[in-house]
């Protein structure tokens, strides 16, 4: 019976070693997936990863097609390179006459560079394109042809420009390998990132038109958490649109361009693309959220310095032969951080390099409320400090006050002692002097 049961305990204890082994196994299995290639509507797009210098998707990459008015990235880049911000435009009636989408200018408008790319890119204004190119080159032929001598100087090899706002013409197309290469420069200069990135701009009157106010065309602009920060959709029909962005959200950054998509699939298959580039291109997570960072000092606080934590894990995406030994980190707390501050409160920024390129920030919070703290706080000391040095304070006090009465009751003593010495001097004097006189008495 002995034997049988150790036979019997060996047998489960086999069986338990077997199914461990095939749990491990089945978790391995399951923690390799692999990223499937979205199907989208779009006749051609792109995706290009600015971290790695990688093409992430691609489809018909060189084939042609329209880009509309994303055209108008071009404008707007040669319009920066070319002229100041603050140069007035007087709009001339040709300019005026211009339909389709406009910005509403008219003859004699007296309008800035500024003001027309903000009516450009965020309202497609074409009347603003025709403008700019009337700024920057006096006439459009030679406009269109310094259009063309750009993109050519990006790399465009199949690609060709016949008006500067887009309008659909057999001579005027691009492709979607051209045309990423002119969205990473156009939304890699500040001014027109800015300009292609604003929701609502509000434009001072003029002296033909009252103030206006713009709101962007790019729906993905007003949602905080979809990660694209710039760009410009095209339009024909609703069936022959357009888009060129970027993304960027943890550290990944991203452009993307889409061409001949249909108006009710192009924002979907922008989602559909982001999300597979983020889960295709792989990081690095240099931080993890609630790491703590050090102390930050907290100016008139209760407390004067407290712990800041990441607010978020935080990724590095390497180009393909990097290293992880490029990655570093660089913590910068805020210098005038005043109380009250609530928990949550930005107090800093975790930046994170590969090689010298800054390639992501992290917030960095606090974890706790802190009021306003007694006056001593404006000296930089908390109000616990200020109890402590108060009852270190009291402790000297009182240890002087122990110390001198110590003192005063040691001379009180010492003068008694002296005085008692000095009575029994006398009274052996007087003994003495009463034995003499005894003693001379007695002869």
């Amino acid at each position: 019976m002995y034997k049988c049961s150790i036979k019997k305990l060996t047998v489960i204890l086999m069986s338990a070693l077997i199914v461990i082994a095939m749990s491990g196994l089945s978790s391995q299995a399951f923690a390799v997936t692999k990223v499937t290639k979205p199907s989208i509507t779009a006749g051609g797009a792109m995706v290009y990863c600015e971290n790695t210098g990688e093409v992430v998707y691609s489809k018909n990459a060189g084939t042609r097609y329209s880009p509309y008015s994303i055209t108008k990235l071009v404008t707007a880049l040669l319009a920066v390179q070319n002229l100041p911000l603050d140069k007035e435009v007087t709009v001339s009636a040709k300019v005026a006459a211009i339909g389709e989408t406009t910005m509403s200018l008219e003859p004699g408008e007296k309008v800035t560079v500024e003001q027309l790319l903000y009516g450009m890119l965020m309202l497609s204004g074409n009347d603003a394109a025709y403008a700019l190119g009337e700024a920057v080159s006096g006439n459009m032929n030679d406009f269109v042809a310094l259009m063309n001598k750009t993109a050519k100087n990006i790399g465009c090899t199949h690609t060709h420009f016949a008006n500067p706002n887009g309008m659909k013409s057999s001579s005027h197309y691009t492709t979607a390998g051209d045309f990423i290469q002119i969205t990473r420069v156009a939304l890699s200069n500040s001014t027109i990132k800015k300009i292609a990135g604003t929701k609502v701009y509000k434009m001072k009157a003029t002296n033909k038109n009252k103030a206006r106010t713009f709101k962007t065309h790019m729906d993905l602009l007003t949602d905080s958490g979809s990660g694209v920060y710039a760009g410009k959709t095209g339009y024909w029909t609703q069936y022959d649109c357009s888009l060129a962005c970027a993304y960027k959200k943890n550290g990944l950054n991203l452009y993307i361009v889409i061409l001949a998509d249909t108006k009710t699939q192009r924002e979907n298959d922008l989602k559909k693309l982001i999300d597979y580039s983020v889960k295709k291109v792989d990081g690095v997570r240099v931080v993890k959220a609630g790491k703590n960072e050090g102390k930050v000092r907290i100016k008139h606080g209760v407390k004067t310095r407290i712990d800041a934590y990441t607010s978020e894990d935080a990724y590095a995406y390497l180009p393909k032969e990097g290293s992880k030994s490029l990655i570093s980190t660089k913590t910068v707390m805020d210098d005038d951080v005043k109380a009250p501050i609530t928990r949550g409160t930005e107090v800093g920024t975790l930046k994170i390099y590969v090689g010298d390129d800054l390639v992501n920030q992290v917030p960095l919070v606090v974890n706790e409320d802190v009021a306003t703290g007694w006056f001593p706080s404006y000296l930089g000391i908390s109000n616990f400090a200020s109890v402590i040095i108060g009852l270190v304070a009291l402790a000297v006090m009182g240890f002087f006050i122990w110390v001198v009465a110590m003192r005063a009751s040691y001379r009180r003593k010492k003068k008694k002692i002296r005085q008692r010495k000095i009575m029994r001097m006398a009274e052996e004097e007087a003994r003495r002097e009463a034995e003499r006189n005894r003693r001379d008495w007695h002869f």
